[in-house]
């Protein structure tokens, strides 16, 4: 059991190296905390350098850039403590948590908690994709319909992206952020 513990433990810290050295947490962490930092820091640092490099259909200057969080109170109340007073693309960033999936389309970052996959099929399947990042951490979550996977595999961290889908609601993303992605498509047309 000690052995099978040791290995996870080196497994979250394989992957906070792997997140760091692509870049992704380089404006938040620095390489002493990502060694320390728990998965819930990894996850708000995530999301936070990935809105920086997606760009949005216009929006008036001042208006807020919103994240929400549904499945994850405690990522939510991280995240609103790292962002606040932060801005990105002159918008200051707002964080609230979600109780359901009608309330995602006032979102403009919209982090799926892992859930019950006939859940995410099923929010996916009747999503109607407005220009709504939608970031998941579930196998499959890119050819359901979303447009970003945070995976680990093989002991390694990874993304995995829908550029289609995302293109489909408006979204651009990066070539730098692309560059370090996988990208795949749903298999299902979406949108």
């Amino acid at each position: 059991m000690r052995s099978v513990i040791g290995s996870l433990e080196a497994l979250k810290a394989h992957c906070r190296r792997a997140l760091f050295a692509g870049g992704i947490l380089a404006g938040l962490l620095t390489a002493d905390t990502v060694r320390t930092a728990t998965d819930e820091q990894v996850r708000a640092a995530f999301l936070y350098q990935l809105a920086q490099y997606v760009a949005w259909p216009p929006a008036k200057s001042g208006d807020p850039l919103r994240f929400c969080v549904l499945g994850n109170d405690d990522l939510a109340e991280l995240l609103r403590g790292m962002l606040k007073g932060k801005s990105l693309y002159n918008r200051p960033l707002t964080v609230r948590a979600v109780n359901g999936s009608d309330q995602l389309t006032a979102c403009d970052v919209a982090f799926l908690a892992a859930g019950k996959r006939k859940q995410l099929q099923e929010l996916l399947g009747n999503w109607s994709y407005p220009p709504v990042l939608l970031v998941g951490e579930t196998d499959g979550f890119t050819k359901m319909g979303g447009m970003v996977n945070l995976k680990i595999d093989e002991g390694r961290v990874s993304i995995e992206i829908n550029l289609n889908t995302a293109r489909g609601a408006g979204l651009d993303m990066r070539s730098q952020l692309l560059r370090l992605a996988t990208i795949v498509s749903d298999g299902q047309g979406k949108p």
